[in-house]
């Protein structure tokens, strides 16, 4: 019926994971839960004994890093079942009806994506920094807004696909690292005419990355991002590519590529040391991305 696939990296999923076993046992279904650790000096081995105690879930360390996508793959190809859906390590299940809810709706060949929320329960603390803020405009979304631009909405942190179907997802050299992955993940399903089906059943984030690990992370995102536009492999539906191209079009990049080069670092050193306010960090990004899209012609180029 079902395989839940969490790929982590030294991270406890325990609450999670019972709350998804617990769901399925009441349900009745044929499932199991497949976590797979890619850090091969994780301290989660005594975490993860415990969970694969449980009937159904089986929780391993990678002897290697495989990396994100490599991670998902793994897990895919270890999976029994028809069904995969697919959780990052921090997903936390809000309610009781989750897997009944994507149950309700699942059909062959059709992709079905839950959404994305924020823990409500999180301290002010955590909800003050960039990540959280930014994850607030950009990502939280009703299944009805998401639905009118299936595929650009498309994100890997909560979403079940078939078994058959993501086997047959192309893997990208563009993507090293973190970012803009479910953005190609989301062109690839349109091109193969796959439907993608979003629907308000939200997993949310648990974690909150400091600003300054979320700028680092940010970079990396737009140097995939960069890589993908000198290979032609995005269109407009990008926001961030669309602003980057309507900004080319009138030569404005060569002057935020010069700001960058002259007040890029001290602005990165505001931006992971205070909490800006988010046309702040829109505006770095630009400038980041203006700076360093016309030296990305190859995979791991810019370093």
């Amino acid at each position: 019926m079902i395989s839940i696939l969490i790929p982590t990296y030294n991270f406890d999923p325990s609450d999670t994971v019972k709350e998804l076993h617990s769901q399925c046992s009441e349900l009745n279904i044929s499932f199991e839960i497949l976590i797979a650790d890619d850090d091969p000096e994780s301290c989660m081995e005594s975490v993860y004994k415990d969970l694969s105690t449980l009937g159904n879930v089986t929780a391993t360390i990678n002897p290697r890093n495989l990396g994100r996508r490599e991670n998902r793959d793994y897990l895919a190809s270890k999976a029994r079942y028809e069904y995969l859906l697919f959780l990052d390590e921090d997903a936390v299940i809000t309610h009781r009806s989750f897997i009944k809810n994507y149950l309700s709706v699942l059909k062959p060949g059709m992709v079905v994506c839950g959404g994305i929320d924020y823990c409500s329960t999180l301290p002010l603390s955590e909800k003050k920094k960039l990540r959280y803020r930014y994850g607030l405009r950009s990502e939280v979304r009703a299944a009805s807004d998401r639905n009118s631009a299936p595929y650009s909405s498309f994100i890997t942190f909560n979403f079940l696909i078939s078994k058959e179907i993501y086997l047959k997802l192309p893997r990208h050299q563009e993507i090293v690292g973190y970012g803009h992955e479910d953005t190609l993940m989301g062109y690839d399903l349109k091109y193969m005419f796959v439907p993608i089906l979003h629907i308000d059943n939200t997993a949310c984030h648990s974690q909150i990355d400091s600003n300054e690990v979320f700028v680092n992370k940010t970079k990396e995102a737009l140097e995939n991002l960069s890589r993908m536009v000198s290979r032609g492999k995005i269109d407009e539906d990008v926001q961030m590519y669309k602003a980057f191209s309507r900004l080319r079009s009138i030569g404005f990049h060569v002057i935020l590529r010069l700001f960058y080069s002259l007040f890029g670092k001290e602005l990165e050193r505001y931006i992971s040391t205070s909490n800006p306010a988010l046309w702040i960090f829109d505006l770095y990004r630009l400038m980041y991305l203006s700076y360093i899209q016309p030296q990305m012609t190859t995979p791991g180029a810019w370093k």
